[in-house]
């Protein structure tokens, strides 16, 4: 009998990787059920039908499906700042062009491949392009797996891509493309909640011992890729199988901004997604901080400071 359902991504910084290879809920008797997406939105799709418990994803995914009512809640956090603007080393970046709407004019009447609509990254790049009046000049097309961007990059399918720091490694790595970032992801949206632990507000309170317990591990498999990040891509590697240990690694140094507690910025950033995605078009109403967060499971697991500044 399974006792929890997990949704989440292949996105090498997420604990979830590091969780399954060291078999972390099953030493503390839990039966889990792992469940592989491309992106956050179809998770938050699976929470609000019941066949999800809990899910690795970023919060703006969440925030629009609590805004149409999914009945979920952000219980902890996991990291900062997990998105990249890359392009290949041809275009001038931040500091060479000057400002991000010089940038960003280098791709008009181009094409930016980013993850699903509704994706953190998606609303990173589709807000940046409104806010410097690109909106229209340069396109944004979606894909539903986030490898799928990379083939488009190596392709040439796509000119530019906003993704987690797996696209920029990946295509670095795998595909031996010379790829560099257009700005650096604090640049990008200082303090964006790239991925926390959404959980239904049925498992909240059906089987809040067991959230406690998924939490738990979820801090100490954060803590493990920040103390022993050559194991933890180790174990990575062996989970996931395509790729090897060197790939994790190198991920993990991109944005290593890690901690399993919400901070003030962190909600403070969130709060800022939604008036993007009520400014975006993706939500119709404003969705308040108390219908988006509950800090009451993790302030038990997490109760010392966070530590997201701290490599």
């Amino acid at each position: 009998m399974t006792d929890i359902r997990i949704g989440h991504l292949s996105t090498a910084y997420h604990s979830a990787l590091v969780a399954i290879g060291r078999g972390s809920l099953e030493k503390r008797g839990l039966v889990a059920d792992w469940r592989l997406f491309g992106t956050g939105p179809p998770i938050v799709k699976g929470l609000e039908a019941g066949e999800l418990d809990v899910g690795y994803i970023g919060l703006p995914p969440a925030v629009i499906g609590i805004a149409r009512g999914a009945k979920i809640k952000c219980v902890a956090g996991g990291h900062e700042e997990g998105t990249v603007f890359i392009a290949r080393s041809n275009y001038r970046d931040l500091s060479t062009a000057g400002s991000m709407a010089e940038v960003l004019k280098q791709f008009e009447g181009k094409v930016i491949g980013s993850p699903a609509q509704g994706s953190i990254h998606d609303v990173i790049a589709r807000n940046m392009l409104m806010h410097e009046g690109m909106s229209g000049k340069v396109a944004v097309k979606n894909y539903q797996w986030t490898d799928f961007v990379a083939q488009a990059m190596e392709s040439g399918e796509v000119d530019a891509a906003f993704g987690t720091p797996s696209l920029q490694i990946g295509l670095s790595l795998i595909y031996g493309l010379n790829i560099k970032p257009m700005v650096s992801p604090h640049g990008l949206w200082p303090h964006n909640p790239s991925y926390g632990i959404i959980a239904t507000q049925a498992f909240m309170e059906n089987y809040p011992e067991r959230l406690l317990q998924f939490l738990q591990v979820h801090k100490q498999s954060i803590g493990f890729i920040k103390k022993e990040p050559d194991e933890a891509a180790r174990i990575s590697s062996e989970v996931v199988g395509v790729v090897g240990p060197e790939f994790f690694a190198e991920c993990y140094k991109v944005s290593p901004r890690y901690c399993a507690g919400i901070s003030n910025e962190y909600i403070s950033a969130t709060m800022e997604f939604v008036k993007a995605l009520r400014h975006g078009g993706y939500i119709g109403r404003d969705v308040g901080r108390d219908e988006i967060f509950d800090l009451s499971f993790i302030e038990k697991v997490h109760p010392e400071p966070h530590h997201y500044d701290e490599a």
